[in-house]
């Protein structure tokens, strides 16, 4: 597998987001397996780059990895805002 960038990478941190979450949905697509595959693959790399980079062991990631997960989905949460939707109620209310 080659990865090749093409275009100027985005300086917008949502922007980049979504370049990486649609680069892993191309290789669920390519694998032929579900899309929700993505997220445990972009988990793993990211507590195996974090492990690269620390120089420690997992077992010492470990409490700051649950940590970066908690701010990655905070800054879902603010990127990414879901819009309400009417739910219809049983029995026609």
């Amino acid at each position: 597998m080659q990865v090749e960038i093409k275009g100027k990478v985005p300086s917008d941190p949502q922007a980049r987001v979504l370049a990486v979450e649609a680069a892993a949905k191309a290789i669920c697509q390519r694998a032929g397996t579900d899309p929700a595959d993505a997220i445990m693959m972009l988990m793993t790399a990211a507590a195996h780059l974090y492990t690269v980079y620390s120089g420690k062991p997992s077992s010492e990631n470990i409490l700051h990895l649950a940590h970066s997960l908690g701010c990655a989905t905070v800054a879902a949460d603010d990127f990414f805002k879901l819009k309400p939707v009417a739910v219809k109620q049983e029995g026609g209310e």
